[in-house]
């Protein structure tokens, strides 16, 4: 996702505020000595709001959240000692360079007056060691500690990414509130403040560094004050709590989803690829339901009790302050095109197609992908995850309106059992490889992010599954993880192919027209008309949609496709690791061993018609335990051993991911040993009794060595 990777740094930003506030120049260490620590000025304690539960430490009343402050130089500068369990801060350093964008195009001179919000925080972030065993941690320590600045950065961002869930759903994470998002990713602001140190944590041994972040919100002059009421004025100020993991990689291998809050969210929602889009810190075991934190499974411990176990904790602030208007800071931080501003316009955004990955799943004959037709059969699948996203680029926002659970005249609503909401009819369509076998997807449809920052784009919004629509300058994002979100390639290409083959991966939204681009076409009392589409229900009843008068040009941004490379095995688990992931956890960098095909396996009731059972992969008994004896060469570097099922069907090992793995242990010398249960028959195509083995080094910069495995013992 080539936006996820994007930082920039807008030098005129400094400039524009030091005509405005001192920030600049009370920052810097030669200014002030209390600049020296990264606990000082912006970082403090979670404020001591209602919906912060995170500390018992101790903050002073002025320093509470939502705190009226007439200036960043003015701010409280008070340092508080840390917690036990968060890091030492440590001397700043030079801020490090960011890559840049190309610089934001303005919008028409004559705009009214908007709002400006400065955004700020202070962190820490690092890389946990105690996944590595003691005898590699030193060495690996020392290469992370080598690493580059641009390193360091993407860590910074994937963390700073974590407060999406509480900041864009903020009106049911703090009810009364309105929604508070960051400014778009591509004004984010992030320089290091520190060197890389290693440090112990509480229970953690971790590499750390700190960092600042910052950036630039650009409203509407009203909707700042429906968003939070402190900035309703020039110079209020805003302390919006958080308690970051200190290492944001593997988040959902080492806590479970303790901290994914799936309210509003279809169930199995999430996965290791995506927890950053259902972070929320004050998630217990105790909120389930629809409304709740857990609608899939309900865990053992808090967020905040499982990453002070597992992960270990930085707590810290955003700081939003309203600025004096600036015209030159507007300009230099405007972004989103606006292509009409009388009318919604949505745009597929093509960047967000590129947020894709393979993955094996098992289906059972009852799965409710089989019933909405997701997949192309039950047993085990490929299919091709990837995340689709819409930004409305009008002026108008795109208003569908309430839901309509017995809207029997017109159809437009389905109620989606499995997702337990209901679906809009005639979303889009995806496709791979040609339109001509596009398949139809109809989706709730709200308002998600906010990807432009101008002054046609309020902060605040009233859509959501049940009130449906997408406010101008915001996005409808369906991520990589959903339910149905994918494309099944099973039939497409197999382990029979030698080479890799690529395809267009597509998206047509709003092609049948059931999205107004353009002015709803009323009767004369301005009840709002629609027409047939030729288009039944499962029961035959006829499917209309709302009658329109679609501007010109309307579908010109509707279709974007992006090349995809599909090799003939594999899943996301035998890619390379794109964040920098080490450890035995980690869903990326495993290779497959050379396993057989089609092994014998004897059967307890031979008959003349099947005298042996086809077995794929190493085999073994099923349902009985099986040790294997594994060996590396002399002074090999540690390496993980993945054991995963295999599938009869396709012919293949399933590159599994942690949770699904048979075992998953790390082999530490020249010999070890590894313990599991033979996989059971699944259905009558899937006997069951095979293995596959994937190994993986500690570091993407370490060797895969050779791991060779002998069965001891069967059980």
């Amino acid at each position: 996702m080539n936006k996820l990777l994007r930082f920039i740094l807008l030098t005129t930003l400094c400039v524009a505020l030091i005509t405005a506030v001192s920030a600049c120049q009370t920052e810097t260490p030669a200014e002030t000595p209390a600049a020296t620590t990264a606990a000082s000025t912006s970082r403090s304690p979670l404020a001591a709001a209602s919906t912060a539960t995170a500390t018992a430490t101790a903050v002073p009343d002025e320093a509470a959240a939502g705190t009226a402050v007439v200036s960043l130089a003015e701010r409280e500068t008070t340092e508080i000692a840390p917690p036990a369990d968060t890091p030492t801060p440590r001397p700043t350093r030079a801020a490090a360079e960011s890559p840049t964008t190309s610089e934001p195009v303005s919008l028409w001179p004559d705009l009214p007056e908007g709002a400006l919000i400065a955004v700020e925080m202070d962190s820490t972030v690092g890389i946990l060691l105690n996944d590595i065993p003691q005898s590699e941690r030193d060495r690996v320590a020392a290469e992370l500690l080598a690493r580059s600045d641009d390193d360091w950065l993407h860590l910074a961002f994937r963390q700073v990414q974590l407060t999406t869930y509480r900041l864009n759903f903020r009106n049911f994470v703090t009810p009364g509130k309105g929604q508070l998002p960051l400014p778009p990713r591509e004004l984010w602001q992030l320089e290091l403040t520190s060197e890389p140190r290693r440090e112990q944590v509480g229970i953690h041994d971790l590499v750390l560094i700190d960092y600042q972040f910052s950036s630039t919100l650009l409203s509407d002059a009203d909707s700042p004050a429906q968003s939070e009421p402190a900035l309703a004025v020039e110079g209020g100020v805003w302390l919006e709590p958080f308690l970051f993991p200190l290492d944001p990689n593997l988040l959902f291998q080492r806590t479970g989803n303790a901290c994914l809050n799936e309210g509003g969210f279809p169930p199995d929602s999430y996965g290791s690829e995506n927890t950053w889009v259902f972070y929320d810190f004050d998630c217990t075991p105790d909120s389930v339901g629809a409304a709740g934190c857990h609608r899939t499974v309900r865990p053992a411990l808090s967020c905040q009790q499982a990453l002070a176990n597992r992960v270990g904790t930085t707590q810290t602030t955003v700081r939003f302050e309203r600025l004096p208007w600036d015209g030159d800071l507007a300009d230099s931080v405007r972004i989103g095109q606006v292509t009409t501003a009388d009318y919604p316009d949505v745009k597929v955004f093509g960047d967000d197609l590129e947020d894709n990955r393979l993955e094996y799943i098992y289906f059972p004959s009852n799965a409710c992908a089989i019933q909405e037709g997701c997949v192309g059969g039950s047993g085990w699948r490929r299919v091709l995850r990837f995340a689709a996203t819409v930004h409305n680029v009008g002026g108008e926002a795109l208003h569908i309106g309430p839901v309509v659970a017995q809207d029997l005249a017109n159809n437009t609503f389905v109620y989606d059992a499995c997702h337990d909401h209901y679906h809009y009819e005639g979303f889009g369509e995806f496709y791979l490889g040609t339109a001509d076998n596009a398949a139809k997807q109809a989706f709730c449809i709200e308002s998600t992010s906010r990807f432009s920052n101008n002054e046609f784009s309020p902060l605040v919004h009233n859509y959501t599954c049940t009130f449906q629509g997408i406010e101008t300058g915001w996005v409808d994002e369906y991520g990589a993880g959903l339910d149905c979100q994918w494309l099944d390639v099973t039939d497409i290409i197999g382990s029979e192919d030698e080479a890799a083959i690529t395809l267009p991966l597509g998206l047509h939204v709003n092609a049948d027209r059931f999205l107004c681009e353009g002015t709803p076409t009323t009767d004369e009392e301005g009840n709002r008309l629609w027409e047939p589409t030729g288009r039944t229900t499962e029961r035959g009843a006829p499917v209309n949609r709302p009658a329109c008068d679609f501007f010109d040009g309307w579908d010109a941004n509707n279709v974007a496709e992006r090349p995809v490379t599909i090799p003939p095995t594999g899943s996301f688990v035998t890619q390379p690791c794109l964040h920098g992931q080490i450890g035995p956890l980690r869903n990326c960098g495993f290779t497959e061993l050379p396993f057989p095909i089609f092994s014998p396996h004897p059967v307890e009731d031979e008959d003349e018609d099947e005298a042996e059972m086809p077995v794929v992969g190493f085999p073994c008994t099923p349902g009985q335990q099986v040790t294997l004896s594994c060996n590396l060469p002399h002074n090999a570097p540690a390496q993980t051993l993945r054991i995963c099922e295999t599938s009869v069907g396709l012919q293949v090992g399933t590159a599994c991911l942690l949770q699904k793995a048979l075992a998953n242990q790390l082999i530490i010398s020249e010999s070890g040993e590894v313990s599991f249960t033979c996989p059971l028959p699944r259905d009558e195509n899937e006997p069951g009794g095979g293995y596959a083995l994937y190994v993986s080094p500690l570091l993407g910069s370490d060797l895969v060595e050779p791991v060779n495995c002998t069965p001891v013992d069967e059980t």
